[in-house]
């Protein structure tokens, strides 16, 4: 950020703090006296945890000199002596073999690369043969050992190695961008910059945004800044000394509490953590998995509440602060769910958390809450906008509270829970207690009376909370559910089962298909086309079994393949095409091809074995319970109301409304089964068809 904006941030964000900390102090002396203090101090406790979470953020992000990793030489002794050549560990867990194998392709085009390490946690023969085929050292990590740290320094030989998860696709100048944090000789780890692959996944929001942009793009920069940033693991090139220095010695229950753990007890000891952020040097995977992505939210909740007990006695207040910093995102689902229920504990036993007037509250809370959030935007250079940190806190509260079970959750451990389950439970609860409240106010009067100002601001916040719910639930209009699998599109002529047809989507697995011929589902036939890459051009002839047909128009349909048997060539050629090459071209790293023209992913739905079939349930139960809040809201024909009760009272009512609305279009919105046409499909097509696609690509 410019010098102008810099200062806007810093002032917008102290007017904020400031404001925020005002109102605390004026809630605990004047607001608290006469109020049932079982629900007035929870409430009071939730607002205490916002404001030093906020202040955190803002001490993190606050603008401060920084060197810039790329202003030093890459030829200075000290960066040459460990860009010389770094094993490279390829970590393998819940990954597959082709992600294993794009990123192992990538390998061999970076610079100043050793031994390649593969280090499986799940011990698959599989991913044993892969590891073979390209020469790399194969190691299959103990149980007890699920960051496969120990393995990986046991077999390294060299003072630094750099980290890999399997499916990740770094640069090739990689290595030597990173060795440049290593001139300082405190520096532990260089944490590299990333990027998500793809512009949508279970971790994207509705926004486009990724979850975990925040933290890889502004927050851990900023705190690697000060030298105490967080390892984050993938795309690190880590100091071998340092880590067997710090490693946990105590079993872990995934490889990222490791990782954590391990950086507290860097900081403790006195190693820093750097975080450049000039450039990305790493693509990561864009995960799919509802199983794999709750047992990470879950992790990092545990990870943070562990990190943060374990390091507030060693650290310095400088670290520690830094640590809480990290710690507020992965925290807030458990603040989240705390605030939903005094919130709805409130609603029904009509009790008023605070005995100031109405008026008063808003006035002074407003203002710490607006300019903070704003504060925090501008600082963070709007990778975390207003809205951001209760969107993860409501998506995050079931893995937040299930992290206080003991035991490890894998991927494997969490099939039977839903990743937005905690998000259910909560728009379930505030949509009944909505409902019994309306039904109250408007004919039984059996949960007793609450005053009409405060009941307006109760239920305005109740259906703040649920509008935020039902968009990342995606159950608002214009929220299409259709990111079921991601696919790059692509334009090349086939034949399948002596049949002309077009490939217009790709993965390393399968194929979409237009067609002018009908299919039947589980048909194999025969597929013939040929693969352009940067490697050359490899035909592709495999046995395809058809998983899907959908009509498109009167001749046309769209075939969904799964591919039978792909031999080595085919299966490299189709890791480099789907997964590589695409990652080169978000990272910007391909000659000739800009980020903007990068090769489009779609994302196509699929059949699921396990459907979540309470999204019309929810739906349902929100319109019923929107009505109520609408009749409730309005004020009664035999009572005078003072105009500013009655505007509120309307403004509740068009609140509701307007989410009742987009309910109903939602649910009736064309397309929102993920289903493509046939101008979509031929739009894909035609859209890939660009000399980016050309076998001639350079990578710096």
């Amino acid at each position: 950020m410019r010098r102008t904006e810099h200062n806007g941030a810093r002032a917008v964000s102290a007017i904020g703090l400031a404001a925020g900390g005002a109102y605390l102090l004026w809630r605990i002396a004047f607001s608290l006296v006469g109020t049932d203090l079982w629900l007035s101090i929870p409430v009071l406790f939730v607002e205490i945890c916002g404001w030093f979470g906020g202040a955190l953020l803002v001490w993190a992000l606050w603008p401060q000199g920084r060197e810039t990793f790329r202003s030093k030489s890459p030829l200075d002794p000290a960066v040459a002596a460990v860009a010389v050549s770094v094993d490279v560990v390829v970590r393998v867990e819940h990954h597959q073999e082709s992600e294993l194998r794009a990123t192992l392709l990538a390998l061999r085009t970076v610079e100043h690369v050793g031994d390649v390490i593969v280090v499986d946690t799940s011990a698959r023969p599989t991913i044993a043969s892969v590891a073979i085929e390209f020469e790399a050292v194969y190691a299959a990590s103990d149980p007890a050992d699920l960051s496969g740290m120990r393995v990986a320094l046991s077999i390294s030989r060299t003072r630094h190695f750099l980290l890999l998860d399997a499916g990740d696709i770094p640069t090739r100048d990689i290595v030597e961008f990173l060795s440049v944090a290593f001139i300082d000789e405190t520096v532990a780890i260089a944490q590299g910059l990333g990027v998500s692959f793809a512009d949508d996944s279970l971790e994207h929001g509705p926004h486009g945004r990724h979850d975990l942009a925040f933290e890889r793009g502004a927050l851990n920069p900023a705190l690697g800044g000060r030298g105490h940033a967080i390892w984050t693991g993938s795309g690190s090139l880590v100091s071998a000394d340092a880590l067997r220095e710090t490693l946990p010695t105590a079993d872990v229950e995934s490889s990222l509490e490791g990782h954590w753990l391990a950086s507290g007890a860097m900081l403790a000891a006195g190693w820093r953590i750097a975080a450049p952020s000039d450039v990305a040097v790493i693509a990561h995977r864009a995960e799919n998995s509802e199983p794999v992505v709750y047992a990470d939210r879950r992790a990092r909740a545990r990870s943070a509440r562990l990190l943060l007990l374990g390091c507030r006695r060693t650290c310095t207040a400088g670290q520690l602060a830094a640590i809480a910093a990290w710690c507020v995102r992965p925290l807030s689902g458990l603040r989240r769910a705390l605030f939903i229920s005094v919130l709805a504990t409130a609603m029904y036993s009509s009790s008023v958390p605070f005995a100031a007037p109405v008026g008063q509250v808003i006035v002074a809370a407003l203002p710490g809450f607006v300019f903070t959030s704003v504060g925090v935007s501008l600082l963070s250079g709007w990778s975390l906008r207003p809205g951001d940190r209760t969107r993860w806190s409501l998506l995050s509260m079931g893995p937040a509270c299930s992290s206080w079970r003991s035991g490890t959750v894998t991927a494997g451990h969490a099939k039977g829970s839903h990743f937005g389950f905690g998000l259910i439970v909560a728009v379930a609860t505030l949509c009944l207690v909505l409902l019994l409240r309306g039904i109250s106010d408007r004919f039984t009067h059996a949960l007793g009376y609450v005053s009409e100002e405060a009941l307006l601001v109760m239920v305005v916040v109740a259906l703040w909370t649920l509008a935020m719910s039902l968009d990342e639930l995606r159950l608002l209009a214009r929220r299409v559910q259709s990111r079921r699998a991601a696919r790059v599109v692509s334009l090349l002529p086939a034949t399948f089962g002596e049949r002309a047809a077009n490939i217009v989507d790709l993965t390393p697995h399968g194929a979409g298909l237009l067609s002018q011929t009908a299919r039947s589902v589980g048909e194999s036939a025969v597929l013939v086309s040929a693969i352009a890459t940067s490697s050359g051009v490899t035909t592709m002839q495999v046995t395809a079994n058809v998983r899907s047909v959908t009509r498109i128009d009167a001749d046309s349909w769209r075939v969904g393949v799964e591919f039978a048997d792909v031999d080595k060539a085919l299966a490299n050629s189709l890791a480099e095409f789907c997964l590589v090459e695409p990652m080169w071209e978000r990272l910007g790293v391909v000659k000739h091809v800009s980020v903007t023209a990068a090769r489009r992913v779609e994302y196509v739905r699929e059949h699921d074995d396990e459907p979540f079939v309470g999204r019309g349930s929810l739906r349902l139960l929100s319109i019923v319970a929107l009505i109520s809040v609408a009749l409730s809201s309005v004020p009664n024909g035999g009572r005078v109301a003072w105009w500013s009760s009655a505007l509120s009272a309307w403004l509740v009512v068009a609140f509701a409304v307007g989410i009742t609305a987009s309910l109903l279009l939602g649910l009736i919105s064309p397309n929102a089964d993920g289903r493509v046409n046939r101008h979509q499909a031929l739009k894909s097509a035609s859209a890939n068809s660009s000399p980016s696609r050309s076998p001639d690509l350079a990578i710096r």
